[in-house]
């Protein structure tokens, strides 16, 4: 009997053979559509590119799993090969399981619902964010839909944001998984801790299963069941260098990961948080992968989160005009919350000069630093030395890498999402709080 194999086991089997270089967009699309038997110049016409380059993507394609392999491959062999390769290396795991396995597939009751919940935060005083949950909503509504990352700046609430989402609409799941990526577990560590979760039978038994195969085991988890997967801290794995935003060395699995899951039809959803919005993403299709970028509070949710600290009518101006200087950042309103008596100043300035002195502060922003493209930190400083706001003409004018005005712009938008620039009338401004301490940073690397 003929054995089916499914595209994705040949995706992860590629990957793995051509490590540590891996497939670009364009291979992928070249190897997907030969698999699905489309000639060159069908794929050019789907994919709006020019025959003859795709003709080159696929000559080189051959020649680099060739090598690879040590076998001669073309687009008339690749499917055969890569069926007798699959099935062969099948084969050789199951051997003698392929009881066991049978004796598993017994008739099972109907599964109850799994929640695993890990460390995720404790969300009972979760407030606001009416407009975001709606979003996130439409996201998990959309059956094309199979990848939502929520960005935005540290302490704006995202991991909060998602694991309420998560516990909203657990119900319409099989099976719900949180995940935190801050210890930084390698694509293997994961996903055995995802199968063990959805469905324990399949990795019992003391053989240890490839990368591929895990990767492939989950997927056909995700078509059979609906699996929602909550994955905190994508930013653990990924790295900034004046290249742009790539993974860290030993990650780049989760590339093949996150392909496997937005490329693949299955009826389960990933939702994932970034301090970073992972520009590897953004080639596909908006309907596969959908993004969030989380801003502060709105008033009325600020007013709730401040508390019993608000019902001063004295304090409350004092506190909201405060909040306004800090973007309505949580994480930046909680600790001027925890420094109330600074507000017995009567000059605001010196409130949030005073503030931006305190370490707390200074470690956030640091941490914000650290995952700013060299462009972007660049239009930051500019910002900070600036006496007055800056137009987008003016501010061009000054940055070095503005050559590319394409980038120039993507760049002052990611700021502007992440709520580091805010644009008033028409020119653009630092964060009043985060500018006051770069200042005083200019100067002691001056001193």
């Amino acid at each position: 009997m003929k054995r089916s194999v499914d595209f994705e086991r040949v995706l992860s089997l590629v990957d793995k053979i051509i490590s540590p270089t891996y497939l670009n967009p364009t291979q992928e699309i070249v190897l997907r559509e030969v698999w699905n038997g489309k000639t060159y110049t069908k794929m050019a016409y789907d994919y709006n590119y020019d025959p003859e380059y795709i003709k080159t993507v696929g000559c080189n394609l051959w020649h680099i799993l060739s090598q690879a392999f040590d076998e001669q491959i073309n687009k008339s062999n690749f499917v055969p090969f890569m069926r007798r390769k699959i099935s062969s290396l099948i084969d050789e795991m199951e051997g003698d399981n392929s009881e066991g396995l049978a004796s598993n597939q017994d008739l099972n009751p109907s599964k109850e619902q799994i929640c695993n919940w890990t460390t995720a935060p404790d969300t009972k005083n979760f407030f606001g964010r009416d407009e975001e949950i709606k979003k996130l909503h439409s996201f998990s509504k959309n059956p094309d839909c199979r990848l939502a990352v929520v960005s935005g700046m540290t302490g704006s609430g995202k991991t909060t944001l998602v694991t309420e989402f998560a516990k909203s609409i657990k119900e319409q799941f099989d099976c719900v998984i949180w995940f935190s990526l801050s210890q930084r577990p390698s694509l293997t560590e994961l996903l055995n801790k995802y199968l063990s979760i959805i469905a324990p039978d399949q990795i019992s038994g003391s053989n240890p299963k490839e990368l591929s195969f895990l990767l492939s085991e989950l997927i056909n988890c995700l078509r059979e069941q609906r699996v929602l997967l909550v994955l905190d801290g994508l930013q653990c794995i990924l790295e900034v260098d004046n290249n742009g935003i790539s993974y860290k060395q030993g990650f780049e699995g989760y590339g093949q990961f996150l392909r496997s899951i937005i490329s693949t039809n299955h009826q389960s959803l990933l939702v994932a948080t970034s301090r970073i919005k992972p520009k590897l993403l953004e080639y596909y299709a908006s309907d596969q992968v959908s993004f969030l970028d989380l801003q502060g509070f709105d008033k009325k949710a600020t007013i709730s989160f401040l508390g019993d600290n608000i019902e001063n009518s004295l304090i409350k101006k004092e506190l909201l005009q405060l909040s306004r200087t800090l973007q309505y950042n949580p994480q930046l309103l909680k600790i001027a919350n925890n420094h109330l008596e600074m507000l017995s100043e009567d000059d605001a300035e010196q409130v949030v000069k005073d503030l931006s002195l305190l370490e707390e502060i200074g470690n956030l922003f640091e941490q914000e630093l650290s995952y700013l493209l060299p462009l972007e930190r660049e239009i930051v400083y500019w910002l900070a030395i600036s006496c007055e706001e800056l137009s987008s003409s003016d501010l061009s004018r000054h940055v070095e890498h503005s050559q590319s005005k394409l980038k120039f712009t993507y760049g002052l938008k990611s700021l502007i999402d992440r709520s580091l620039v805010i644009k008033e009338n028409n020119g653009y401004a630092l964060m009043p709080i985060m500018k006051l301490y770069l200042r005083r940073k200019l100067v002691k690397q001056a001193i």
